[in-house]
């Protein structure tokens, strides 16, 4: 499995904000804040090997568009967008070569118990809260009886081209979970006002949890931006995880679980079977 790590090295490059920044708002030339240390990739062990109190590994995946690929679509969107077969084919993968699909809920519970987890587990994650999730990814997820977190942010949920409310708790009812991802997707490195932040941070999650009457435990930051600030939020708002989107390596423990990285999903089957041999 150390071929995972040494193989994303040469890939991963670019992956520091979010593909949301592409697909629907406009560029930004911020860069993500150094507040929090720089966390290296690790040598792969297996969980089993992991003691109770160091970092267990564990990689997550976050997906953006799942949907049939358009003539229109640019090359910056082609970065991003996974073919409902392609995406079928990359959780088929993983079941073949033994990973196991696991929630941010079966991570929580290893953190503050040192619950077992599977061998070789895996977070599947999508972000934005697109429709085509819905119509796409949700039906490939129900096929495998697999299980993902899908990170929305509230002012476009119901919108055209959006997840719906009714449609998120289908999913729930299924087995996936919901996380949050602010109310209107900003650039949180630009955010000072504290009103601003209890919007997008802790107001969400109570919008969130009421609606759908289901605990929210992870937040993803939009465009994988956070300062010092925004993670004291984060953790006030009682989130038990912050995920960002730029690929530092799969240490989870206490120490980065409001800093977690992630790796946007390849976007060719070649490329995810070789980073999950």
């Amino acid at each position: 499995m150390h071929r995972f790590w040494s193989a994303l090295a040469g890939i991963v490059l670019g992956c520091a904000m979010g593909a949301a920044a592409i697909l629907l708002w406009p560029s930004s030339s911020s860069v993500f804040s150094k507040t929090v240390p720089h966390v290296e990739a690790a040598v792969v062990r297996s969980v089993a090997a992991a003691s109770s109190t160091g970092p267990i590994q564990v990689p997550i995946l976050v997906y953006h568009v799942v949907r049939p690929s358009y003539p229109s679509d640019t090359a910056e969107i082609k970065k991003y967008a996974v073919t409902p077969e392609l995406f079928d084919a990359e959780l088929a993968h993983l079941r073949d070569a033994g990973y196991h699909v696991i929630g941010f809920q079966n991570l929580a519970a290893r953190l503050a118990s040192s619950t077992p987890l599977p061998t070789k587990p895996v977070i599947l994650s999508f972000d934005d809260a697109w429709g085509d999730q819905y119509r796409y990814a949700f039906p490939v997820l129900e096929k495998y009886h697999d299980t993902a977190t899908f990170f929305v942010f509230t002012n476009a949920l119901g919108s055209r081209g959006f997840l719906t409310w009714a449609q998120l708790k289908t999913m729930l009812a299924a087995g996936m979970t919901v996380g949050d991802h602010s109310k209107s997707h900003p650039y949180f490195t630009h955010l000072t006002a504290t009103s601003s932040l209890m919007s997008e941070i802790v107001d969400t999650k109570r919008v969130l949890e009421a609606k759908l009457n289901a605990p929210v435990i992870a937040f993803a930051y939009p465009f994988g931006q956070y300062n010092a600030r925004v993670l004291e939020y984060v953790k006030k708002a009682g989130f038990v995880f912050g995920r960002g989107d730029a690929w530092r390596g799969p240490d989870v423990s206490p120490a980065t679980q409001y800093t977690l990285s992630a790796l946007n999903a390849p976007t060719s089957l070649g490329e995810f079977n070789r980073l999950f041999p």
